[in-house]
């Protein structure tokens, strides 16, 4: 394995803002805020950077912004004493000074705790739920190991493990044990099993991250009041907070697609695929399920050698009412090229939008719909997506949206396309802009083309050629917006994400890519500033 493999974005993050003055560093966990409900890696960042300082010294918004930090940071890890600690010292949780002692009574074996903390969970999981299950068996009351295999678990969206059941947990520690297992289900949107564990602790809770996840639940079950009243609630403690006012906007003032836009409008739906012949006629079989109305199907197989083109041809029976293109390439030209090889077609210029789809993606069937819903609310919307979500009972966010984080003469950094270990529950389903959204499932103004004419093939085979062609949008005027109405299960077979394992070819290409994209875009470093995240 790689020494990339082992770099986790929490160490990246901080190398970053170490880089960063106290200001520069301080708007870039406000971005962060105004994108993404926080989580631990960012709290704990932002922490460790801000306390470089004598924290008696640091401005007031950059002290507001730190107590917001460790206050979070503290509700997200109930059994880490060095945060209960710090929240303790800040005088921002009661009861911290006694939970801190009664972890560190239970606690055992330090040095192997403190191992398997540093232990990559994507690709040592099974080392790690190993040694927890040994020492739980041993030792019941070990809380602190018991905590780190429900976060395992919570990576792999599995039910807690059975070692779990013989836990011995303090009696002190029996109400956060029980949030515990109530945040683990209700983030995993396993409604069934945290539904029980709420009426245990619903007098007792009072942070926003459990207030968000009860309100979906309420919104599942269809008690849409009770949602907002819980929003409302997580907003008024964490205005900082902005994704709770969205989600809670949203609530209030549902979006309605337009399904009579599929047949006002002209688009064409665009594929291309390498070698994923089974992969890709499941994708059509998806997209046949669809209402699409009369939009133009272009496939296009990029050098395949093997029977896609056979797969494609039965494909073409499930469009009866659609025009349905095979553009056959004797070799694999990349992504960027097979994109603007489709973007060459007469087709693009007689169409009034263009949807490129991955031939490994599963659709929602209304889609189109609120896609072109979203894009024909402004004329200067340039580009459409929509959320990405890895398959599985539960869904766990692969992809929102990004924005350019860290932008400076000596480099360039978009932020993070999600926030850590959230799954889909309902928290990102809102309309907003942003400045740059997936590949995998999108939708082009066709007008836009003429200030973006083409993916920039220097990103071939793959990787970050979407992002770049969104920011030449941006900078040329053009919205992106993000449609999280819109739902796409995306399997990944290329591309990298948290439960990926990438082999050392994907990583040097990656890294290359993240070079390319660097340098190219250092001369616009101020442009790239001023679009910001706070749209």
């Amino acid at each position: 394995m790689s020494r990339y493999a082992n770099i986790s974005n929490a160490q990246i993050i901080q190398e970053e803002l170490n880089a960063l003055s106290l200001d520069d560093a301080c708007n870039y966990f406000k971005d962060y805020l105004h994108v993404f409900q926080i989580d631990l890696p960012l709290a704990v960042s932002c922490i460790n950077r801000l306390l470089e300082k004598n924290s008696h010294a640091l401005p007031t918004d950059a002290r507001v912004l730190l107590e917001e930090m460790i206050k979070s940071a503290a509700q997200l890890a109930n059994f880490d004493p060095d945060i209960l600690q710090l929240a303790d010292k800040f005088g921002l949780l009661p009861g911290a000074d006694i939970v801190t002692k009664v972890l560190e009574a239970t606690h055992v074996e330090p040095e192997l705790f403190g191992q398997l903390r540093q232990t990559s969970m994507k690709y040592q999981g099974e080392t790690i739920r190993s040694a927890c299950r040994s020492v739980l068996c041993q030792h019941p009351m070990a809380i602190r190991y018991a905590d780190l295999l429900l976060g395992l678990d919570l990576l792999e969206g599995r039910s807690p493990d059975e070692s779990l059941q013989t836990l011995n947990c303090p009696k002190v520690l029996r109400p956060l044990w029980t949030k515990r297992l109530f945040d683990h289900f209700s983030t995993m949107g396993n409604d069934d099993a945290a539904w029980p564990l709420w009426k245990d602790i619903e007098a007792h809770v009072s942070d926003p991250f459990s207030f968000s996840r009860i309100a979906e639940m309420y919104r599942r079950a269809g008690q849409w009041d009770e949602a907002i009243s819980y929003y409302e609630k997580a907003l008024a403690l964490a205005p900082l907070q902005y994704p709770y006012k969205l989600r809670l906007e949203s609530l209030q003032s549902p979006f309605t697609p337009d399904p009579s836009l599929l047949e006002r409008l002209k688009v064409c739906i665009y594929l291309y695929s390498w070698n994923k012949a089974d992969v890709l006629g499941e994708t059509l079989e998806s997209l046949a399920a669809c209402q699409i109305g009369s939009a133009r199907i272009s496939v296009l197989l990029n050098g395949c050698t093997d029977h896609s083109r056979q797969v494609v041809e039965q494909a073409r029976n499930q469009f009866p009412h659609n025009t349905f293109e095979i553009i056959e390439l004797p070799v694999n030209i990349g992504a960027p090229a097979a994109r603007n090889w489709l973007l060459s077609q007469p087709s693009t210029h007689e169409s009034d939008y263009v949807a490129f789809l991955d031939d490994d993606i599963y659709l929602q069937p209304d889609w189109l719909a609120h896609m072109l819903t979203v894009a024909e609310s402004d004329p200067t919307i340039g580009n459409v997506g929509c959320k990405v979500v890895f398959p599985g009972k539960y869904k766990l966010l692969q992809y929102l949206y990004r924005h350019v984080a860290i932008a400076n003469e000596e480099t360039i950094r978009i932020s993070k396309p999600i926030p850590a270990m959230q799954y889909d529950i309902g928290l990102y389903d809102v309309i907003r802009e942003t400045r740059a959204v997936m590949g995998c499932q999108h939708l082009l103004r066709v007008a836009s083309l003429k200030d973006a004419p083409w993916y920039d093939i220097r990103y071939s085979p793959t990787q970050i050629d979407d992002t770049d062609h969104d920011l030449q949008l941006c900078l040329a005027g053009w919205k992106v917006m993000y449609c999280g109405t819109v739902t796409c299960e995306h399997r990944q077979n290329s591309g990298t994400s948290m439960r990926r394992q990438i082999g050392l070819a994907s990583q040097g290409n990656i890294v290359g890519n993240d070079t390319k994209f660097t340098f190219k875009w250092l001369e616009h470093y101020e442009s790239l500033r001023n679009l910001g995240a706070q749209s």
